[in-house]
């Protein structure tokens, strides 16, 4: 799970969450957890801008699944020196529009057509001044933004292009064609291709082509907004500009006012990176801990292991929680900042209600690639505006996020589908909790396990541009992994962030069959529900004796299924 790095004076653990939040631990807690946190939902991940952390503050939840970088002058540095961009290009002969049609057409293993272009344009938008996106037939996907993208995983950048390549078939000794619009990203990736040993490689400006062939979109691409679109929202927030570009009102509607710009993540404004690191200019704040209170939900637990972060009810989050941060049943919310899950997690809760819901493409990456400005420091923030209220009672899209009773159902076999564990190895074996916060190890009998990431490979579903990774390569993952995507999959985790960006990156690519359980591994066994433990046994928790009790009664707690308190300082 999360990597950790510590501050030389004060050993604080600064986390970066992938499907979880930043942990925020001091003294004995941060020696209990340091090396059992290295592998809880998966891990390598995103979420590295968050990382300024007090020791003043409240203890916080660790993640599930993440990679660190530490401080800025570091992230600055990988930034520069993991470009995998050659220094030196050279020409490559051009492609005509003949052979490019034959590769479109042809099902011969060994002639590959391979997209350069951002993943996004690559899924269906349009690019800037275009009309029509999407790829073309038969074409794979190798982004140019890949090789040179601001990048701070742990997870080596090059083992997402090695993996790409492996995964779409694209070795030595296929002929390739490399295609953009027009710009640079095709001489760009096929120059890297020649390095990786790729000997018959051309190019083609397929600017034409696009624009007059029947090109492949994804359902569910609008997922996802363009970076430039949110650019000319954020410009309209600012004053910068008087209206929004003719891209932006084709696809949000000519009156800005219902839009309602969000940077989304762990801790308030001063505790995530909306200050420190920067933010779209002119986006809100909102903190996940507005939408997953820390309570405790189970009040005989020990305190140590008794909070939790699930999500409010729909009703109090539509009646509460939107009119606070002034969104109505008539907004646009589009979502930004560099925290997939809480992308995912706060998407599907808005769609839920019928808000129309964007998130931004690429985390922060893209608009970064792009050269836009982040906003930092006190003098840019933006308070919200409030309504009086939402305007609707209604729940249009309640199966949006999947609860505990439909899950139920479909382990018991009385509804279609599958429930897929995403957590790191040693939790799906009952060898570890995985999370500070709480003390019950184990899997579900009857779940699939399907690993969200760890550190060798990084994020399974995305790309090292934060973006989904293609359809095809989703699906045979999957697949792989035993899970038919064909078929309702009903993804969690601890408390599911991490499974609510697999649903919402999967659903982008047209996957819409793959959903996130809105609660989780933590709920599931809080609440003395049955799970497998490390030694194969079915057991559950008594809330009353705080113990570990098999399918006699018998108390077979042993330290590991079920943690012993902390020892106080």
């Amino acid at each position: 799970m999360s990597l950790t790095s510590f501050h030389k004076e004060s050993l604080f653990f600064i986390g970066k969450g992938v499907c979880m939040r930043r942990a925020i631990l001091t003294g004995a807690t941060m020696l209990f957890t340091a090396a059992s946190l290295l592998s809880a939902c998966g891990n390598t991940g995103s979420k590295s801008q968050e990382s300024t952390v007090k020791e003043s503050a409240t203890e916080k939840k660790e993640s599930e699944n993440t990679t660190e970088s530490a401080t800025e002058a570091e992230k600055a540095e990988k930034k520069t020196d993991n470009s995998l961009l050659p220094k030196e290009l050279k020409d490559f002969p051009e492609a005509s529009e003949e052979e490019v049609k034959t590769y479109m057409s042809d099902n011969d293993e060994n002639t590959l057509l391979i997209d350069s272009r951002g993943e996004e344009y690559y899924s269906g938008w349009a690019e800037e001044g275009k009309t029509k996106g999407g790829h073309l037939s038969n074409a794979l996907l190798f982004s140019s933004r890949w090789l040179d993208c601001y990048y701070t995983e742990e997870t080596p950048r090059k083992m997402y292009l090695d993996r790409a390549m492996k995964d779409q078939g694209i070795d030595k000794d296929k002929s390739v064609i490399v295609y953009d619009r027009g710009g640079e990203e095709a001489k760009n990736v096929a120059n890297y291709l020649a390095l990786e040993g790729v000997k018959n490689i051309k190019i083609f400006h397929a600017d034409k082509l696009l624009k007059d062939s029947d090109t492949i979109t994804y359902q569910g691409y609008d997922h996802f907004l363009p970076v430039e679109i949110v650019k000319s929202v954020s410009d309209v927030k600012t004053g910068k500009a008087e209206k929004l570009s003719a891209a932006a009102e084709a696809v949000l509607g000519s009156d800005p006012s219902k839009i309602v710009l969000i940077d989304v993540a762990w801790g308030n404004m001063k505790e995530s990176t909306y200050l420190s690191e920067g933010h779209v200019p002119g986006a809100i704040h909102i903190n996940t801990d507005c939408y997953e209170r820390p309570r405790v939900y189970v009040p005989e637990k020990r305190s140590d292991y008794a909070k939790e972060w699930r999500l409010l009810s729909i009703e109090e989050f539509r009646d509460s929680l939107c009119p606070q941060y002034g969104i109505n049943k008539d907004s646009i919310v589009i979502l930004t900042g560099d925290t997939a899950e809480a992308h995912g997690r706060l998407g599907f809760m808005l769609r839920t209600i019928g808000v129309k819901t964007y998130a931004m493409t690429g985390k922060l990456t893209a608009w970064r690639y792009a050269g836009y400005p982040l906003d930092k420091g006190e003098d840019s923030i933006v308070l919200p505006s409030a309504v009086d209220s939402f305007g609707s009672t209604d729940i249009p899209n309640p199966h949006e996020i999947i609860w505990t009773d439909e899950v139920k159902k479909i382990l018991a076999g009385e509804e279609e589908g599958q429930i897929v564990d995403n957590r790191a190895e040693k939790q799906w074996n009952g060898e570890d909790s995985g999370y500070f916060y709480h003390d019950l190890a184990g899997r579900i009998e009857n779940t699939i396990w399907c690993l969200e990431n760890d550190v060798e490979n990084g994020q399974y579903f995305m790309n090292a541009d934060a973006t989904p990774r293609t359809k095809e390569e989703l699906v045979n993952y999957m697949k792989k992994n035993g899970v038919d995507p064909e078929k309702p999959a009903i993804f969690f985790c601890g408390d599911s962030w991490g499974a609510a960006k697999i649903a919402y990156w999967c659903q982008a690519v047209g996957l819409d069959q793959v959903k996130e359980w809105g609660n989780g591994w933590i709920p599931w066994s809080n609440l003395g529900n049955e799970f497998i433990d490390h030694k194969g046994r079915k057991v559950h928790y008594d809330k009353y004796l705080d113990a570990v009790l098999d399918e006699n009664g018998k108390d077979v707690s042993d330290g590991v299924n079920i943690l012993a308190s902390k020892k106080k300082a």
